[in-house]
């Protein structure tokens, strides 16, 4: 899946030696991803831009050798690129659909990445992982995340892959996060000099 040209630099920076893993991936996603129904037909065009380093917007917060578990995985993202431009993490994929699943083992076979990525069926309330870090992309509003991922906050901060109303679902879930003894901060890191995405930390205030 050929990389468009106005993204090519930001995919240099952001891979490196690993870009030709990265572009593998995105090859999985444009056939078996969509094949499968992963990822709608029109995603096809825009995977580089809207998903692939989209997914990219946490790495600078997650430091390094951490262990993170990448929530509701669905198609891999952000756990995939994750795994790809960051050997030094070792990534837990959880999700709790069979075909998911399957997707997601196949990825991470054909991909070799199996040193470094387990999958794990299982829902978000019922992961019971020892992660020091956990990511989430399209998975759910701040109000259900907050109840969702109640006992990975216990000990660890959920970095949680958002759109533009990220500040709304914050607002929304005050009443909640105090309730809950939580902390949420929006963030938008810069990779490689650009804003990729927006993200909502998640941590407990303690």
């Amino acid at each position: 899946m050929s990389i468009p040209e106005h993204l090519r630099p930001i995919c240099d920076e952001v891979f490196g030696p690993r870009l030709p893993l990265a572009i593998r991936y995105a090859g999985l996603l444009a056939r078996e991803g969509i094949e499968w129904g992963l990822l709608g037909p029109r995603e096809q065009d825009r995977l580089w831009d809207r998903h692939i380093l989209n997914s990219m917007c946490v790495s600078g917060l997650i430091p390094r050798g951490s262990r993170v578990a990448d929530v509701g995985a669905g198609a891999g993202l952000p756990g995939l690129p994750l795994a790809i431009a960051r050997p030094d993490l070792r990534l837990e994929l959880v999700e709790p659909m069979r075909r998911r699943v399957d997707f997601l083992t196949m990825c991470v076979e054909r991909l070799g990445l199996e040193a470094s990525v387990s999958v794990v069926r299982s829902s978000a309330q019922q992961y019971d992982g020892t992660a020091s870090v956990v990511t989430c992309r399209a998975l759910a509003p701040v109000r259900e995340l907050i109840v969702m991922m109640d006992a990975v906050l216990q000990h660890a901060p959920v970095l949680a892959i958002k759109g533009q109303r990220a500040e709304l679902e914050v607002e929304a879930a005050h009443d909640q996060l105090i309730a809950s003894q939580l902390f949420a901060t929006v963030l938008r890191p810069e990779v490689g000099g650009e804003v990729l995405g927006t993200v909502v930390r998640l941590t407990r205030n303690a």
